[in-house]
């Protein structure tokens, strides 16, 4: 029994590695609930509540980073996430990954373009001097992600959650816990050139 267990396994992982494929690239629109989604209030609103963006995978073998973003036309800014983590593509069909990184906003107030990130009490966004400030200084979120694949499109449910305050400058280990009564639904529907 164990030697047809772990048959099985190796079977599924080396299907799922070669189905993978080396590199994968995917862009396309992002919508994200700006209420939280816990368990006090399991609703995914209606449409005012949803903001409308982009976003973009890379992915080599196992690893996989992303950038998305949506616009909050209240405050004339592009908010999102840069996240890095792990992946895992079965079949071709199925795609799974969790990442971690920094929120980040692009502000245009006064026809100005900065860069800003999202502060360690996650209240809101400070202008960063450049991008090395957002990675620095931005407010830690961990990233879901599950998609159905069919060719080259994709439709996944995200789910996006901040840390208790952790950020790279001030690394204080016991902000790195999951902040769950601010977690947030989004969904993605990509194209993927390769």
């Amino acid at each position: 029994m164990k030697r047809l267990l772990i048959t099985i396994m190796v079977l599924c992982f080396a299907v799922s590695v070669v189905s993978a494929g080396l590199i994968s690239f995917g862009f396309g629109a992002h919508a994200l609930n700006t209420l939280p989604y816990n368990n006090e209030n399991p609703e995914l609103g209606t449409a005012e509540d949803w903001q409308f963006g982009g976003e973009m995978r890379l992915g080599v073998l196992f690893a996989e980073a992303t950038a998305s973003g949506v616009y909050d036309a209240s405050n004339d800014m592009i908010t999102g996430l840069f996240t890095v983590g792990t992946s895992l593509s079965l079949f071709d069909l199925l795609h799974l990954g969790v990442g971690v990184g920094p929120a980040f906003a692009v502000t245009m107030a006064d026809g100005e373009v900065d860069w800003a990130y999202g502060n360690s009490s996650g209240s809101g966004y400070t202008t960063a001097s450049d991008i090395g400030g957002v990675f620095d200084n931005g407010l830690i979120h961990y990233r879901a992600h599950g998609d159905m694949k069919l060719g080259r499109l994709s439709f996944g449910l995200t789910l996006q959650v901040p840390s208790d305050g952790y950020t790279m400058a001030d690394n204080d280990v016991l902000e790195l816990m999951p902040d769950w009564d601010n977690a947030k639904m989004g969904a993605s529907l990509l194209f993927w050139l390769f």
